[in-house]
């Protein structure tokens, strides 16, 4: 297999744990937020309808009570526009009665898995979810590429207090959450070096 064709796939593969969900009504399962994976193809083709998105959407009732839904999905590269059918089907009713969010959730629910079938979220569809090392390993991969938040001033007066009331190692082990400015490391470097209290 060449690896070209898995260029996209592996682009795409791993779900960040930020943006899903454990079910557990009925069969256990992992839930992944739709919007996200709309941001990762975004982040991967450009914007919606534009670099991607769906067209001839089409509804259409199957039989009493249950909405059908078909469309083409699309994307755009360098090799030109890519394309495939999509599908589902969902109940018009809940037990509640009628469920007037059905058509969103059925065109959610064909992009979702219209999605899948070019890799995006592939570990979850593949099952790897269930494997606890997965998980752990795709959280520290995705954590390790969030930015880090800017020390505010107040936090960093208080953190000063800590190092004065013998609480070093504690700021020490915190500083490491945030993106210091070179003038706050300078200043930690400077307390760290005349505190006894670390």
């Amino acid at each position: 297999m060449s690896k070209t064709n898995m260029t996209i796939w592996n682009n795409v593969s791993k779900t960040n744990p930020k943006y899903t969900k454990q079910v557990g009504f009925g069969r256990k399962f992992t839930s992944i937020n739709a919007q996200y994976q709309i941001m990762v193809a975004t982040e991967q083709f450009g914007a919606f309808g534009k670099g991607w998105g769906v067209k001839d959407e089409a509804f259409h009732m199957v039989c009493e009570g249950l909405l059908g839904y078909q469309a083409i999905l699309f994307w755009v590269d360098k090799e030109g526009t890519h394309e495939f059918a999509i599908n589902s089907s969902i109940s018009t009713h809940s037990k509640k009665g009628l469920d007037d969010d059905c058509f969103k959730k059925v065109s959610t629910d064909a992009l979702t898995k219209g999605l899948s079938k070019i890799g995006f979220s592939a570990d979850v569809f593949l099952g790897m979810w269930d494997d606890n090392k997965h998980v752990a390993q795709v959280t520290q991969e995705f954590a390790s590429n969030e930015p880090k938040p800017n020390l505010s001033n107040a936090q960093m007066k208080a953190m000063m207090k800590f190092i004065e009331d013998g609480k070093g190692s504690i700021v020490k082990g915190k500083l490491d959450n945030y993106e210091l400015t070179d003038q706050q490391k300078d200043a930690f470097k400077k307390i760290f070096m005349v505190s006894d209290n670390i």
